[in-house]
Protein backbone atom coordinates (compact mmCIF):
# COMPACT_ATOMS: atom_id res chain seq x y z
CA UNK A 1 0.00 0.00 0.00
CA UNK A 2 2.77 2.68 1.05
CA UNK A 3 4.76 1.50 -2.20
CA UNK A 4 1.60 2.16 -4.17
CA UNK A 5 0.95 5.65 -2.93
CA UNK A 6 4.57 6.49 -3.07
CA UNK A 7 4.01 5.78 -6.69
CA UNK A 8 1.20 7.81 -6.99
CA UNK A 9 2.49 10.92 -5.54
CA UNK A 10 5.52 11.01 -7.58
CA UNK A 11 3.37 10.67 -10.83
CA UNK A 12 1.51 13.84 -9.43
CA UNK A 13 4.26 15.62 -8.90
CA UNK A 14 6.04 14.93 -12.68
CA UNK A 15 2.94 15.96 -14.06
CA UNK A 16 2.62 19.15 -12.15
CA UNK A 17 3.12 22.19 -13.96
CA UNK A 18 6.58 24.27 -13.76
CA UNK A 19 5.85 27.33 -11.69
CA UNK A 20 5.83 30.84 -13.61
CA UNK A 21 8.88 32.91 -13.61
CA UNK A 22 8.62 35.42 -10.80
CA UNK A 23 8.31 39.13 -12.31
CA UNK A 24 11.27 41.35 -12.06
CA UNK A 25 9.66 44.11 -9.73
CA UNK A 26 10.31 45.13 -6.18
CA UNK A 27 8.09 46.80 -3.45
CA UNK A 28 9.53 49.30 -0.83
CA UNK A 29 5.97 50.40 0.74
CA UNK A 30 4.26 52.50 -1.49
CA UNK A 31 7.35 52.41 -4.39
CA UNK A 32 7.18 49.93 -6.82
CA UNK A 33 10.79 49.28 -8.78
CA UNK A 34 11.76 47.64 -12.07
CA UNK A 35 15.74 47.77 -13.20
CA UNK A 36 17.22 47.34 -16.70
CA UNK A 37 20.42 47.76 -18.34
CA UNK A 38 20.29 49.96 -21.76
CA UNK A 39 23.71 48.72 -23.19
CA UNK A 40 26.10 50.06 -20.45
CA UNK A 41 23.62 52.77 -18.62
CA UNK A 42 22.18 50.95 -16.02
CA UNK A 43 18.22 52.30 -15.54
CA UNK A 44 16.11 52.45 -12.56
CA UNK A 45 12.43 53.30 -12.68
CA UNK A 46 10.77 54.29 -9.23
CA UNK A 47 6.98 54.89 -9.33
CA UNK A 48 5.72 56.17 -5.86
CA UNK A 49 2.02 55.37 -5.81
CA UNK A 50 1.41 57.16 -2.51
CA UNK A 51 0.24 60.94 -3.01
CA UNK A 52 3.30 61.89 -1.02
CA UNK A 53 6.78 62.51 -1.48
CA UNK A 54 9.46 60.00 -0.78
CA UNK A 55 13.10 59.99 -0.55
CA UNK A 56 15.28 56.67 -2.18
CA UNK A 57 18.88 55.71 -1.81
CA UNK A 58 19.82 53.85 -4.54
CA UNK A 59 22.57 51.37 -3.97
CA UNK A 60 24.86 48.52 -4.88
CA UNK A 61 26.64 45.74 -3.00
CA UNK A 62 28.54 44.52 -6.69
CA UNK A 63 32.27 46.31 -6.30
CA UNK A 64 34.63 46.50 -9.54
CA UNK A 65 38.37 45.79 -10.35
CA UNK A 66 39.26 48.34 -8.02
CA UNK A 67 37.20 47.03 -4.94
CA UNK A 68 34.65 49.62 -5.35
CA UNK A 69 31.02 49.72 -5.35
CA UNK A 70 30.31 50.16 -9.61
CA UNK A 71 28.29 52.92 -8.36
CA UNK A 72 28.60 55.49 -5.35
CA UNK A 73 24.71 55.49 -3.39
CA UNK A 74 22.44 58.05 -4.84
CA UNK A 75 19.02 59.37 -3.17
CA UNK A 76 16.40 60.92 -5.16
CA UNK A 77 12.76 62.75 -4.09
CA UNK A 78 10.18 60.89 -5.80
CA UNK A 79 6.61 63.57 -5.92
CA UNK A 80 3.36 61.27 -5.07
CA UNK A 81 2.19 59.48 -8.23
CA UNK A 82 5.54 59.65 -9.79
CA UNK A 83 7.55 57.56 -11.91
CA UNK A 84 11.25 58.84 -12.01
CA UNK A 85 13.98 56.54 -14.46
CA UNK A 86 17.05 57.20 -12.91
CA UNK A 87 19.91 56.31 -15.48
CA UNK A 88 23.69 55.54 -13.89
CA UNK A 89 26.58 54.90 -15.44
CA UNK A 90 28.13 52.29 -13.55
CA UNK A 91 31.85 51.19 -13.76
CA UNK A 92 32.64 47.71 -15.11
CA UNK A 93 31.79 44.58 -12.17
CA UNK A 94 34.78 42.55 -11.01
CA UNK A 95 34.79 39.36 -13.97
CA UNK A 96 32.12 36.73 -13.18
CA UNK A 97 29.63 39.21 -11.25
CA UNK A 98 26.74 40.66 -12.24
CA UNK A 99 25.16 44.65 -11.04
CA UNK A 100 22.84 44.08 -8.38
CA UNK A 101 21.06 47.30 -7.09
CA UNK A 102 19.49 47.80 -3.87
CA UNK A 103 16.68 51.12 -3.16
CA UNK A 104 15.89 51.87 0.58
CA UNK A 105 13.99 54.63 2.54
CA UNK A 106 14.56 54.96 6.01
CA UNK A 107 15.73 51.33 7.21
CA UNK A 108 13.58 49.80 4.92
CA UNK A 109 15.56 48.45 1.95
CA UNK A 110 14.99 45.59 -0.95
CA UNK A 111 17.03 44.35 -3.78
CA UNK A 112 15.21 45.13 -6.73
CA UNK A 113 15.88 42.20 -10.23
CA UNK A 114 17.54 43.87 -13.02
CA UNK A 115 16.68 42.66 -16.19
CA UNK A 116 19.56 42.56 -19.00
CA UNK A 117 19.43 42.01 -22.82
CA UNK A 118 17.74 38.80 -23.77
CA UNK A 119 16.19 37.59 -26.89
CA UNK A 120 13.63 39.83 -26.45
CA UNK A 121 13.97 43.42 -28.54
CA UNK A 122 12.59 45.72 -25.94
CA UNK A 123 12.34 49.46 -26.66
CA UNK A 124 11.35 50.10 -22.92
CA UNK A 125 10.10 48.69 -20.08
CA UNK A 126 8.22 51.73 -18.77
CA UNK A 127 5.28 52.17 -21.09
CA UNK A 128 1.75 54.29 -21.11
CA UNK A 129 -1.48 52.27 -20.80
CA UNK A 130 -3.27 50.99 -23.78
CA UNK A 131 -0.50 51.48 -25.96
CA UNK A 132 0.17 49.34 -28.79
CA UNK A 133 4.19 47.22 -28.16
CA UNK A 134 5.89 45.27 -30.72
CA UNK A 135 8.95 42.91 -29.65
CA UNK A 136 10.99 41.22 -32.57
CA UNK A 137 12.04 38.24 -30.98
CA UNK A 138 15.46 36.63 -32.52
CA UNK A 139 15.08 32.75 -32.62
CA UNK A 140 18.49 31.48 -33.50
CA UNK A 141 18.42 29.35 -30.32
CA UNK A 142 16.31 27.08 -32.18
CA UNK A 143 18.85 25.46 -34.47
CA UNK A 144 21.02 25.06 -31.67
CA UNK A 145 21.18 21.42 -29.66
CA UNK A 146 18.98 19.86 -28.14
CA UNK A 147 16.83 20.89 -31.20
CA UNK A 148 13.60 21.95 -30.14
CA UNK A 149 10.59 20.53 -31.20
CA UNK A 150 8.15 23.53 -31.03
CA UNK A 151 8.22 27.18 -29.53
CA UNK A 152 5.05 27.87 -27.70
CA UNK A 153 4.26 31.93 -26.98
CA UNK A 154 1.87 32.56 -24.25
CA UNK A 155 -1.72 33.04 -25.48
CA UNK A 156 -1.77 36.02 -23.07
CA UNK A 157 0.41 38.58 -20.87
CA UNK A 158 -0.64 38.14 -17.28
CA UNK A 159 -0.99 41.24 -14.95
CA UNK A 160 1.26 41.60 -11.65
CA UNK A 161 -1.50 40.54 -8.63
CA UNK A 162 -4.91 40.80 -10.92
CA UNK A 163 -6.88 38.34 -12.78
CA UNK A 164 -6.80 40.29 -15.69
CA UNK A 165 -5.35 39.57 -18.91
CA UNK A 166 -4.90 40.62 -22.16
CA UNK A 167 -3.65 38.89 -25.74
CA UNK A 168 -0.17 38.40 -27.29
CA UNK A 169 -0.51 37.86 -31.03
CA UNK A 170 2.54 36.51 -33.50
CA UNK A 171 2.65 38.95 -36.02
CA UNK A 172 5.34 37.19 -38.34
CA UNK A 173 7.67 34.71 -38.63
CA UNK A 174 11.07 35.47 -40.98
CA UNK A 175 14.70 33.98 -41.62
CA UNK A 176 15.71 30.94 -41.97
CA UNK A 177 16.58 29.08 -45.26
CA UNK A 178 15.54 31.04 -47.98
CA UNK A 179 16.34 29.93 -52.07
CA UNK A 180 18.10 33.52 -53.95
CA UNK A 181 17.40 32.62 -57.63
CA UNK A 182 20.08 35.14 -58.81
CA UNK A 183 22.57 33.56 -57.06
CA UNK A 184 20.86 29.73 -57.71
CA UNK A 185 22.11 29.57 -53.99
CA UNK A 186 20.26 28.48 -50.79
CA UNK A 187 21.37 31.11 -48.00
CA UNK A 188 20.29 31.38 -44.64
CA UNK A 189 19.26 34.55 -42.29
CA UNK A 190 19.07 34.97 -39.05
CA UNK A 191 15.41 33.70 -37.86
CA UNK A 192 13.53 35.88 -36.03
CA UNK A 193 9.63 36.74 -34.78
CA UNK A 194 7.57 39.88 -34.36
CA UNK A 195 4.93 39.57 -30.72
CA UNK A 196 2.39 42.02 -30.42
CA UNK A 197 0.31 43.00 -27.61
CA UNK A 198 -1.39 46.22 -26.43
CA UNK A 199 -0.79 47.16 -22.75
CA UNK A 200 -3.45 46.98 -20.38
CA UNK A 201 -6.24 49.98 -19.72
CA UNK A 202 -5.35 51.70 -16.25
CA UNK A 203 -5.30 55.08 -14.57
CA UNK A 204 -2.65 53.96 -12.22
CA UNK A 205 -0.01 51.18 -12.62
CA UNK A 206 0.39 47.66 -13.55
CA UNK A 207 3.14 45.30 -13.69
CA UNK A 208 2.44 43.29 -17.16
CA UNK A 209 4.82 39.77 -18.27
CA UNK A 210 4.74 37.01 -20.13
CA UNK A 211 6.81 33.92 -21.55
CA UNK A 212 7.74 31.49 -24.24
CA UNK A 213 7.83 28.04 -23.94
CA UNK A 214 10.31 25.57 -25.05
CA UNK A 215 9.20 21.68 -25.73
CA UNK A 216 12.12 19.60 -26.27
CA UNK A 217 10.85 16.10 -27.72
CA UNK A 218 12.92 12.49 -27.52
CA UNK A 219 13.87 9.95 -24.61
CA UNK A 220 12.89 12.71 -21.69
CA UNK A 221 10.50 15.44 -23.27
CA UNK A 222 10.70 18.57 -21.18
CA UNK A 223 9.47 22.11 -21.41
CA UNK A 224 11.75 25.11 -20.62
CA UNK A 225 10.30 28.37 -19.94
CA UNK A 226 11.64 31.67 -20.95
CA UNK A 227 10.93 34.61 -19.47
CA UNK A 228 9.46 37.51 -21.32
CA UNK A 229 9.82 41.45 -19.68
CA UNK A 230 8.60 42.35 -16.81
CA UNK A 231 7.06 46.17 -18.12
CA UNK A 232 5.91 48.99 -15.86
CA UNK A 233 2.54 50.16 -17.51
CA UNK A 234 1.48 53.36 -16.20
CA UNK A 235 -2.13 55.46 -16.27
CA UNK A 236 -3.14 59.33 -16.54
CA UNK A 237 -3.04 59.23 -12.70
CA UNK A 238 0.47 59.29 -13.06
CA UNK A 239 3.32 61.68 -14.49
CA UNK A 240 6.85 60.02 -15.68
CA UNK A 241 9.86 62.17 -15.77
CA UNK A 242 14.08 61.34 -15.60
CA UNK A 243 16.95 62.02 -14.50
CA UNK A 244 20.97 61.17 -14.70
CA UNK A 245 22.50 61.01 -11.74
CA UNK A 246 25.83 62.22 -11.45
CA UNK A 247 29.00 60.34 -10.73
CA UNK A 248 29.08 62.14 -7.08
CA UNK A 249 27.21 61.71 -3.78
CA UNK A 250 25.35 64.42 -3.94
CA UNK A 251 21.91 64.07 -4.17
CA UNK A 252 19.37 64.63 -6.83
CA UNK A 253 16.04 66.31 -5.77
CA UNK A 254 12.86 66.27 -8.12
CA UNK A 255 9.99 68.29 -7.51
CA UNK A 256 6.53 68.88 -8.76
Amino acid sequence: MRKALVVVLLVVLCNLPALAAVPQVAYLGDVMSIAWMDGDTLKVALANNSNTRSAITVSTDTWDSRWRPVFTDRTVTVPGKTIVVVSINPSTPRRGESINVKISEARRSVEVPVQTETIFGVSSYVVPSNTQLSFDVGLDFMFAEPRLERLVVDKDYQIVGSRERGPIQVENVGGGLRYVPSRNSIEFTAPKMVLRMRTPQTNNLAVVTFSLFKEFSGYRPATEEVPGPTLLVYGRNFRLTTTVLPDSGSDTRIQR
